[in-house]
């Protein structure tokens, strides 16, 4: 990975219509449904987070995990484990339009996901 671009995000919330109200207001956000999630976009129409319903509140810290964009998903996953980070999900399709995702943990336990536009060489 070349460069740590944080591509996507998602974070868990208790009251996802006044979330969704929050980062509209504050950052401009436009909601909108993606199965379990609401997707969060740019005016122009470019995803960049998720909110997702939980019943419980998340940790005094908070929940937030990001998603790296990847030129070499197979690559990036290598070095994962290379790294002593474990890969939980492997490789697997988000969508037509939005590629692929994979899911790691580092060698402390802390998730987070990787994802690409690019088929796998």
């Amino acid at each position: 990975m070349a460069s740590p671009t944080v591509g996507f995000w998602e974070l868990r919330v208790t009251d996802i219509d006044r979330a969704s109200a929050f980062y509209g207001k504050v950052f401009g956000l436009v909601p909108s449904a993606f199965g379990e999630y609401l997707l969060l976009s740019t005016p122009e129409g470019a995803p960049i987070g998720s909110l997702e319903q939980v019943e419980e509140a998340p940790p005094s810290d908070g929940f937030f995990r990001p998603t790296f964009d990847s030129d070499d998903l197979e690559a990036d996953l290598a070095a994962v484990a290379a790294a002593g980070g474990t890969v939980i999900v492997p490789r697997t399709v988000i969508s037509e339009e939005f590629g692929w995702w994979a899911a790691v943990t580092d060698p402390f336990g802390n998730r987070l996901q990787l994802s690409t536009s690019n088929a796998p060489v």
